[in-house]
């Protein structure tokens, strides 16, 4: 009878030292893949960035300056035409603005991730070096 009880009790601590495994590398995965993901969203928002933009605003001015200097156009045309190239700086830099904002989330994504594999990873260890078996 005590040898039957300490074969269920080790049966159960290592029923439970697999679970706890099995979870762990769950975790694991969950958080790389949310990693990859969150990376793969800050290169696909590289192209949204406005970088230059003293130089992009520099190119709108030149627009404007080549559409004032068109004689073939009426002031109501070219005041037009102005009014959208400024109209689409103004969404160039909106979309910008959100591109950088998601791209900091998603780096914070990735630091929180990182802190997670560790904690998990270190909590693991601990957990069952520190385990007296009897």
């Amino acid at each position: 009878m005590i040898m039957e009880n300490e074969n269920k009790a080790g049966i159960a601590r290592n029923y439970g030292r697999y679970s706890f495994t099995i979870k762990k590398s769950i975790v694991i995965v969950l958080a790389v893949v949310t990693i990859l993901a969150c990376g793969w969203l800050i290169l696909s928002l590289m192209d949204s960035l406005d970088i230059p933009s003293n130089k992009n605003d520099q190119f709108a001015s030149e627009q404007k300056w080549r559409v004032d200097q068109r004689t073939d156009m009426d002031s109501c045309e070219k005041q037009i035409i102005k009014n959208q190239i400024d109209l689409k700086r103004v969404n160039e830099r909106q979309i910008s603005g959100r591109a950088f904002q998601t791209q900091i989330l998603a780096l914070f994504m990735i630091v929180l991730q990182l802190i997670l594999i560790v904690f998990v990873v270190w909590i693991g260890r601990k957990s069952y070096s520190s385990q007296k078996t009897y």
